[in-house]
């Protein structure tokens, strides 16, 4: 799949990152430019294409189906309209005669006009909230876990379980260690996650602690719905999980009281962190960014350096509809700077 018909090859634009932003740019951009798309996995795709269908008997709009829709879109990748590059990482960049120069580890490098960053996000780490017992009790889950076995035998145990618990926020709105964002993308799936469990194991009871629910984007009315009629909501986080009998048991205070409810499984909605890659990229290419460590957009993609552009959620937090549509819009930027270049030189 790759593709490099000489070891330094000189680009329109180079796309850092092979996900649904990336590649929804990748479309747009050619054939008006040569471009390449490097990305530092073996496969192409990023989080968005490892998600599965959340839907029962109606579609729940989680945006999973846009994401399917570009790889059909796409094919096989043998017509794909970029240069692609796969296993690559960035090390290093200097900028001569108004172009880019990219090094990568393979000892690969490549000139670039521009450059548009795409690199995407990552589920947070839940094994950095130790209080929560992932990865030390059973049956505590990540809500990406859930949503990665969704459509498989993964949750095939839940047929067991009478009683489970969602617990909201997890390594989001903690202002404390700098990720005081939203996530944006944690009430709806883990919502849409309840819809999907209560339609398969109806006499399973669904709590949902919380903060405040965002419903934002596509069908609010729906997860409201869903919130209404599917869970219960609990504005109360716990303090603890701890586990008796292979059971998470979740802890609270309240009046000077420690509160126990147990449950057959918890899931932790984690939210949404910057990428590795996007933070190589922030420092390789001497970028601005965030207080969360996304890359700062100034506006139709531009960030501090010029002709470097970012998309998708690389600069924040997004559902996978939006960070298509953000890579299609940047793209379209993109084209036109490149137009009015033309018409300036010509």
């Amino acid at each position: 799949m790759n593709r490099l018909v000489s070891s330094n090859p000189l680009y329109d634009i180079a796309i850092l990152g092979a996900g649904v932003a990336g590649l929804a740019a990748a479309r747009i951009l050619n054939p008006s430019l040569k471009g390449v798309v490097v990305e530092s996995e073996e496969r192409v795709g990023g989080l968005a294409w490892q998600l599965g269908c959340k839907a029962t008997d109606i579609c729940l709009y989680c945006g999973v189906c846009h994401g399917i829709q570009l790889r059909r879109d796409l094919g096989d990748f043998s017509s794909f309209p970029f240069d692609l590059m796969l296993g690559q990482q960035l090390t290093s960049m200097f900028k001569e005669n108004g172009n880019y120069h990219l090094l990568f580890k393979s000892g690969r490098s490549i000139i670039t006009h521009s450059i548009l960053i795409a690199t995407g996000i990552q589920p947070f780490d839940a094994y950095q909230i130790p209080q929560y017992g992932y990865g030390t009790f059973p049956h505590i889950y990540t809500g990406i876990e859930i949503e990665r076995n969704l459509n498989s035998e993964g949750v095939k145990a839940f047929h067991t379980y009478q009683k489970i618990a969602f617990i909201q926020c997890i390594g989001s709105r903690n202002f404390k260690e700098k990720r005081g964002y939203c996530s944006q993308v944690c009430c709806r799936y883990a919502l849409r996650i309840s819809e999907d469990l209560a339609f398969q194991y109806p006499n399973l009871q669904i709590d949902m602690y919380y903060m405040d629910l965002q419903l934002l984007g596509v069908k609010k009315e729906l997860l409201a719905d869903i919130a209404e009629k599917r869970v219960r909501l609990i504005r109360h986080m716990p303090y603890r999980v701890e586990s008796s009998n292979g059971k998470p048991i979740l802890m609270f205070e309240d009046d000077q009281k420690v509160t126990r409810v147990e449950y057959d499984a918890v899931i932790l909605s984690v939210g949404m962190s910057p990428s590795p890659g996007t933070k190589q990229a922030a420092d390789i290419l001497r970028v601005n960014i965030d207080d969360a460590g996304f890359i700062k957009d100034y506006g139709d993609g531009k960030t501090s350096q010029e002709n470097i552009y970012v998309c998708g959620t690389a600069s924040g937090a997004k559902d996978i509809q939006t960070a298509i549509s953000d890579g299609k819009r940047i793209a379209q930027r993109i084209l036109s700077v490149h137009r009015e270049l033309q018409q300036v030189t010509s």
